[in-house]
């Protein structure tokens, strides 16, 4: 990532990729320790409570209609056509499409909460919809703001939003200690709620009115449609583990996994990042020059490098593993076999950043075949092994999930080698 920033010639893109990648590192790591208190504050049917709800939000994208992610993609080009008027009007169309979803939702889940309580469902089923709701439409907002952030100048901005958010979190963490259960889902709200306000008081576009446009409007749902698409997969490929656990084991067995799941968001945070940066810049670069080509020698790096830095933490956490498990976290020591096999597997997760990139420059038909691929891989391999291994079915998920990363990272890396030096993605300034 340095090496291109450093290709640019512009210090001050360095400067602000380097402090992006500390303050979302700094933010990123908060919600970790929040996470791994909180398994170590809840017993695991009680957490396994909460992450049963937050099912819902694998599966709410599709609602979005592809239109912040179409913003996303399409405002970095614009930018680098300079385009700026048209820029404007599709940041305008984004906003009035997230005030009428976010409207939607709270009728829809006024109603469904008048029906589970009709149904007489307990205190912490109805208080953990209202949370997942309440979080659901206030990420309508957050989805459209963080998509505004798409230039290196406007990048300087989230990076301090990000800390102000951090530090805010720290203090909410005492309320998960205070209030268990019910401080948990306070948290996430709550943090959810600071961060979108935060986004809003600097948003780059904030002067802006919502005002719709058809044109816009078609424009960001052909360019997102498809991400509505690819991210409905994703978010499918994200529940299979709690589903299957759900289904094969109860919510026990999903609160004991979900250490597992917790050291993925560990083992991903850098990969996160170098997308969240480098994609609007790549996208930027791309609507300069219209060459892909340009941009794989650095993904190809970036492929190579990221299993063998992860690998060696891998092997560090596989050692020290039974001994956090115990001091730390002794409530889930049936975990530690399962845990063990997901770290190796963490360390071929990375494959998204280039997909992200094939995504930008339109390579559609290679992220479709790759993540219908995926969907078979994450789906097929776990149930297969925990309906035929003879071992733990937390242990044949982690198994199922290890070999379904691995793959899945091999054929990345082999579509992106040939997909990238195609003459259509190399027609020259577009």
């Amino acid at each position: 990532m340095l090496r291109f920033i450093k290709k640019t010639n512009d210090k001050s893109l360095l400067k602000t990729g380097v402090n992006y990648s500390i303050s979302a590192t700094f933010y990123s790591v908060v919600g970790m320790v929040a996470g791994f208190l909180s398994l170590r504050w809840l017993e695991p049917e009680v957490y396994g409570v909460w992450q049963s709800f937050t099912i819902i939000s694998s599966y709410l994208p599709i609602l979005q209609l592809g239109i912040q992610s179409g913003l996303n993609l399409e405002l970095p080009i614009m930018l680098g056509r300079g385009e700026k008027e048209k820029g404007n009007s599709i940041v305008s169309t984004g906003l009035y499409f997230a005030i009428c979803l976010s409207l939607l939702l709270s009728g829809g889940s006024a109603i469904v909460f008048l029906f589970l309580l009709f149904k007489h469902k307990s205190l912490e089923v109805l208080m953990g919809f209202i949370a997942i709701s309440l979080i659901a439409i206030i990420q309508c907002y957050r989805l459209h703001y963080i998509a505004t952030y798409r230039s290196a100048a406007a990048f300087h901005k989230l990076s301090k939003i990000y800390i102000i958010s951090a530090c805010v979190n720290l203090v909410l963490i005492y309320f998960i200690f205070q209030f268990r259960y019910y401080g948990l889902i306070g948290y996430h709200v709550v943090s959810e709620f600071v961060a979108t306000l935060l986004m809003w008081y600097s948003a780059p576009y904030r002067n802006l009115k919502p005002i719709f446009s058809s044109y816009c409007f078609k424009q960001l749902f052909k360019r997102g449609i498809f991400m509505t698409f690819v991210n409905q997969i994703i978010g499918i490929i994200e529940s299979v583990p709690k589903l299957l656990l759900l289904t094969f084991g109860g919510v026990g067995l999903v609160g004991l996994f979900s250490p597992a799941l917790a050291i993925g968001t560990v083992f991903n945070l850098i990969p996160s990042q170098i997308v969240q940066f480098l994609q609007p810049q790549f996208g930027y670069k791309y609507g300069q020059t219209g060459k892909a080509i340009d941009m794989w020698d650095y993904l190809k790096r970036i492929s190579i490098i990221m299993p063998l830095c992860i690998l060696p933490f891998s092997l560090i956490g596989c050692f020290f593993m039974p001994l956090v498990l115990e001091y730390l976290f002794p409530k889930y020591l049936e975990s530690l076999m399962a845990i063990r096999i997901m770290l190796i597997g963490f360390a071929f997760s990375s494959g998204f950043i280039t997909r992200s990139f094939l995504i930008t420059i339109k390579a559609y038909r290679e992220v479709v075949i790759l993540y219908i691929i995926d969907l078979f891989l994450f789906v097929s391999l776990p149930l297969l092994l925990i309906k035929l291994g003879s071992e733990p079915i937390i242990i044949n998920m982690s198994l199922g999930l290890t070999a379904s990363y691995f793959i899945s990272y091999c054929l990345t890396t082999f579509f992106a080698s040939f997909t990238l030096k195609k003459n259509k993605y190399n027609i020259g300034k577009l």
